[in-house]
């Protein structure tokens, strides 16, 4: 499989997108904290993250994913290509029970869905989730979603499993109220995809470091990247994550070359907000946000 891996990239133009990833333990898989999710499809989850495949399989996930990054034209049946499961390895299969289970609880007359992602806050170097500017960062963000979207019928939160995360989405549910918070393996932190330009460090991870950080990272992606039905109201969706998983997901769901994700830079607790319509127009509304920030925290 290694061999197999090297003649493919061998064989790929010069200058052309090296796919390395790296593969992480996804913690507190089977955390005690309310998901949202049964504990069966949580541990399917996990568990499919961390599943190794072959390089073969490794080629074709990419070019299936990956391979239109030089189209310049809008694919306009995204959704469908999304959720296409023919072939799809068990790293991403759960994602699409999630997806699924979205969009049922989905109210039919959400014709507007806000996708907004908020990068956790500063972590602590000692024993607490946040340091003292995390928690300042966090609940100045806090403060800036309840004013834009305390008026939106439909809101849930989303966090990864890191510690930092968890603190800074539970920040923010103090703010908004009566919100479900819902833990996701998907969101971990990781490199989805060697970048372009790329630090020597990333460019020599090994070939069995692939997969598990894409794999997530596209699990994300198709899990909250679908149009809503069509109607007068709209939805909220706040993701606390981290800024690489953050910025891959924001340039696929725009169909913009992946391999650019290291180049949009995004601080603590800054918000990145996407809109997606029901006749699938996705628009990125503002990418990095820090104006609820002052200088002296950002």
């Amino acid at each position: 499989n290694f061999n197999l891996f090297e003649m493919w990239r061998a064989s790929l133009p010069r200058g052309r997108l090296r796919t390395l990833f790296q593969t992480k333990v996804v913690r507190h898989a089977s955390s005690s904290q309310p998901t949202g999710l049964s504990s069966r499809r949580m541990a399917g989850i996990a568990v499919g993250c961390l599943a190794a495949v072959s390089a073969g399989a490794i080629y074709d996930l990419t070019s299936r994913w990956v391979g239109r990054q030089d189209d310049e034209e809008w694919l306009e049946d995204w959704e469908e290509e999304l959720a296409d499961e023919a072939g799809v390895p068990p790293e991403i299969a759960a994602s699409f029970v999630v997806a699924r289970e979205l969009r049922q609880a989905s109210d039919p007359l959400v014709g507007t869905r806000h996708l907004i992602f908020v990068r956790h806050g500063q972590p602590s170097d000692g024993v607490e989730q946040l340091s003292e500017i995390g928690l300042q960062q966090a609940e100045l963000t806090a403060v800036r979603l309840a004013t834009q979207i305390k008026d939106v019928k439909y809101k849930v939160i989303f966090h990864s499993s890191a510690e930092e995360a968890k603190a800074t989405a539970k920040i923010i549910k103090k703010s908004l109220g009566k919100v479900a918070l819902k833990e996701s393996p998907l969101l971990a932190e990781g490199v989805p995809l060697v970048p372009s330009p790329a630090p020597e460090v990333l460019r020599e991870l090994p070939a069995e470091a692939l997969v598990g950080d894409m794999s997530r990272a596209e699990g994300a992606l198709r899990t909250h990247l679908w149009r809503p039905a069509g109607g007068p109201e709209s939805s909220a969706e706040v993701i606390v994550a981290h800024g690489n998983v953050i910025r891959y997901v924001i340039c696929r769901a725009l169909q913009l070359n992946p391999s650019a994700w290291s180049r949009f830079a995004a601080g603590h607790a800054t918000i990145s907000w996407l809109e997606i319509q029901s006749d699938g127009l996705v628009k990125l509304r503002e990418f990095g946000g820090s104006g609820h920030l002052p200088l002296d925290i950002r």
